[in-house]
């Protein structure tokens, strides 16, 4: 049964459903509230022998830019802070490539890849990779390639954008468990934790109160319409296209 949102304001509801639509989601996904009571432990995980108290929405994609899009960090608020991202080394594939540039061939000749930090992207990105190219990969290619994704969705995704062909072809489907619950309420010196790897928390309200913890155990994303704590009190942004982005605070340990 759909979890009762009437009581919530209508500029407010509006907002939480962009919040979810972000991720695949609507009202009809939330979950009813979820209270951590005093001096308590809960965990929100996925995966094998993971116990959570609540099971997530797996959304599931072979597209990094919607992953960017759900979990990133949009690239003009990246390109406002000071917080810095580990950028790859490059990947020069086909045997015609050499360091610097692709070599120029004829039309019958197979094309070599290279891929750099601040090179420009590939005009046709599915025809950018052969198989021929991928048998090529090796383990130190495939860290870059993982490590440019990582920099793609956590940063300016212009300074990797050469390595997007190799993306959904090198990492394939990525999932992203995300948590709907219509609010939360971290009590004081509770502890609400989120598993290994890449989370997100989408909720109407937070409520951290006074030696209340969210921690992370990996990558936590949370966006929601209203967090409270003690002392502080913030109504985020709607995220609208290119105006403005989703809310995230996060937690971590």
């Amino acid at each position: 049964m759909p979890v009762d949102v009437s009581s919530i304001p209508a500029e407010d509801r509006e907002d939480f459903q962009r919040r979810l639509q972000a991720f695949g989601m609507d009202l009809a996904s939330v979950q009813e509230p979820l209270s951590v009571t005093p001096a308590a432990k809960v965990a929100l995980q996925h995966g094998p022998r993971r116990e959570s108290a609540r099971a997530p929405f797996l959304v599931q994609t072979t597209d990094l830019a919607q992953v960017k899009r759900m979990i990133g960090v949009d690239d003009r608020v990246y390109r406002s802070i000071a917080s810095k991202v580990a950028l790859p080394g490059p990947v020069t594939l086909g045997s015609k490539a050499v360091a610097g540039r692709a070599t120029a061939l004829r039309d019958s000749e197979p094309q070599g890849f290279r891929a750099a930090p601040g090179l420009a992207g590939h005009a046709r990105t599915s025809d950018a990779v052969s198989d021929e190219h991928l048998r090529e990969l090796d383990r130190d290619a495939v860290d870059n390639v993982r490590l440019a994704a990582r920099a793609y969705v956590r940063g300016d995704s212009s300074l990797v954008a050469s390595y997007s062909p190799l993306f959904a072809k090198t990492l394939g489907t990525i999932t992203v468990p995300v948590w709907a619950l219509l609010t939360v309420t971290v009590a004081a010196g509770s502890v609400l934790e989120f598993g290994p790897g890449v989370n997100a928390l989408v909720a109407y309200q937070v409520i951290v109160e006074e030696g209340g913890r969210i921690v992370s155990r990996g990558h936590l994303t949370v966006s929601c319409t209203r967090f409270r704590k003690p002392g502080r009190f913030v109504r985020p942004s709607v995220a609208t296209g290119l105006t403005s982005s989703v809310f995230r605070p996060i937690f971590s340990e």
